[in-house]
């Protein structure tokens, strides 16, 4: 048996500061019964207002497969007005079967057509909401991905249920590292890229939704979370990054990525694995495909290496390519990729912030 009770608490009392009468939706589908029953509870011991909506998992796929896009994606003006009315809202992702999602995508990306009204119509009510990750870690597609499911469950767990107010703190010391300066990230597997910071906004995630996330639009914290992200400059690359542990991408593994840039520009790259992945996406892709993107590093102490969240895990490096227009950078694209250095060594203007998969500030 899983104990969501820290989990749980931690969202409703740290990312929302739910109070009493509060309303609050929890949204789940049928894998997450278990954990958003958990929610409704802790809600109403807080003496909020929970509401719970469901998608069956059964009944989504018979409406999905058999009916014209037409009829999918589509949002009432109850679930509107509820969503107006909320002061809270709790994510619980789906669906379960992703052999089902990739047999048909476009069937899929039409069910969610309301996703974007639906992120517009938050940020302006200015409603609090927490994306719970351990929804993702389901049995199919722990199936699908070929992992542990328990393993990551508990890691998934561990890495939501620690003190956030110490992430926090420990992404405002990082923060300001990350402004400005030339970066070298270098690791022993061939890594040795150049980038320089220009001064831009550095993004934290430390699973709080406070007012000044709201005023930015950021009311939506992805639980577990923990990394503090810049956007470089994007006329600026220079070198070779090579990621040790392979990147989810399009629902299929790609591994022993290599990325080379040479005048500010990706001029080539390789995969042993799924590489074709990869290349089917870039090469239809239109825009800023082919420049850098963002530097981040993972600042949770509980997040592990080896599931969907590798990133999240203190001291890991990522870089991505492609667009980023979306987290204060100018690159606009149809194609955005990215990957993970699990023992890199990051400077900034020859400070060490991150040695050999560790932090150093």
């Amino acid at each position: 048996m899983l104990n969501y009770n820290p989990l749980v608490r931690n969202v409703l009392i740290s990312t929302l500061a739910i109070q009493p009468g509060d309303d609050v939706i929890v949204e789940t589908w049928s894998h997450g019964l278990p954990l958003a029953g958990e929610f409704v509870y802790q809600l109403r011991m807080l003496g909020a207002r929970p509401m719970l909506i469901l998608e069956d998992e059964k009944s989504y796929w018979k409406c999905v497969e058999s009916l014209l896009n037409d009829k999918l994606g589509k949002v009432g003006d109850h679930e509107w007005a509820a969503v107006e009315k909320a002061k809270g809202y709790v994510f619980i992702p789906g669906p379960d079967d992703l052999a089902r999602v990739w047999k048909d995508p476009s069937k899929f990306r039409a069910s969610t057509s309301y996703n974007e009204e639906w992120y517009e119509r938050a940020q302006r009510y200015r409603l609090k909401a927490a994306r719970i990750a351990l929804g993702y870690a389901s049995p199919l597609r722990a199936r699908w991905y070929k992992l542990p499911l328990s393993a990551w469950q508990r890691m998934l767990i561990a890495a939501s249920s620690i003190d956030f107010a110490q992430l926090g703190a420990r992404a405002e010391k990082l923060m300001p590292f990350f402004r400005n300066g030339d970066v070298n990230i270098s690791a022993s597997n061939g890594t040795n890229l150049n980038l320089r910071l220009i001064g831009r906004e550095v993004s934290a995630d430390d699973c709080v939704v406070d007012s000044d996330d709201l005023d930015k639009g950021r009311n939506v914290a992805n639980i577990p979370g923990g990394y503090v992200l810049a956007c470089p400059d994007e006329e600026y690359a220079e070198g070779t990054v090579v990621f040790d542990k392979p990147t989810v991408y399009m629902g299929r593994w790609v591994r022993g990525v290599r990325l080379e840039f040479k005048q500010n520009r990706l001029v080539d790259y390789q995969a042993r694995q799924g590489a074709e992945h990869f290349k089917a996406s870039y090469e239809k892709a239109s825009g800023d495909k082919n420049k850098i993107a963002a530097v981040e590093v993972g600042i949770n102490p509980k997040a592990r290496t080896g599931f969907l969240q590798d990133s999240l895990a203190s001291g890991v490096v990522t870089v991505g390519i492609g667009a980023n227009d979306d987290v204060g950078g100018a690159n606009k694209s149809d194609f955005y990729f990215e990957g993970v250095i699990t023992k890199a060594t990051l400077t900034v203007d020859g400070k060490v912030i991150v040695q050999n998969g560790k932090l150093n500030v």
